[in-house]
């Protein structure tokens, strides 16, 4: 498989993995009524702020499902089981910045594309403002991470389980 078609096949599986993850942490009791406070208090605006994380979630997954498929020379595949939920949200956490943004298809939806780049502009600025702002952005998708994670029966808490779940 050539890198622009393993990058658009890894974007799509992401697409698909974080629908059901933000699906998932979405059914936790109060998260997103605490969210919404939360970007009220930092005069984020919440559609804006609910966009914006959930975009962040995608790059994350995007970003672990990337490293999954590089990583493994022995399969094509990416092995979602190999996937944990809550190391995804701990590299998205502590991860370079720009790394988020490294191996996007060459086109992306209109959408996804205007949030990236919204993304991308705050990633790379120097006003404190921007900077705290997307600090708490990136803890708010690592806490919806952790809250899909939780809603997993079992130990393996993976990505996997929540595309193919196997109940």
């Amino acid at each position: 498989m050539k890198p622009a078609e393993a990058n658009a096949t890894h974007w799509s599986l992401s697409k698909e993995a974080t629908g059901r993850l933000i699906a998932t942490a979405g059914q936790a009791p109060g998260l997103r009524d605490e969210q919404q406070e939360r970007f009220a208090v930092w005069e984020i605006v919440p559609s804006t702020g609910q966009a914006l994380t959930e975009t962040l979630i995608l790059l994350g997954v995007h970003a672990a499902v990337r490293d999954d498929a590089w990583n493994d020379a022995n399969t094509p595949r990416v092995a979602l089981g190999r996937l944990g939920l809550h190391s995804i949200a701990e590299s998205l956490r502590t991860r370079p910045r720009h790394d988020l943004f490294a191996a996007l298809p060459a086109t992306l939806a209109d959408q996804d594309a205007r949030w990236i780049e919204q993304l991308r502009l705050m990633s790379y600025s120097v006003t404190p403002r921007s900077t705290l702002s997307l600090e708490r952005l990136v803890q708010e998708a690592a806490t919806m991470i952790r809250a899909a994670a939780d809603a997993v029966p079992g130990t393996g808490q993976t990505l996997g389980d929540l595309v193919w779940p196997t109940s």
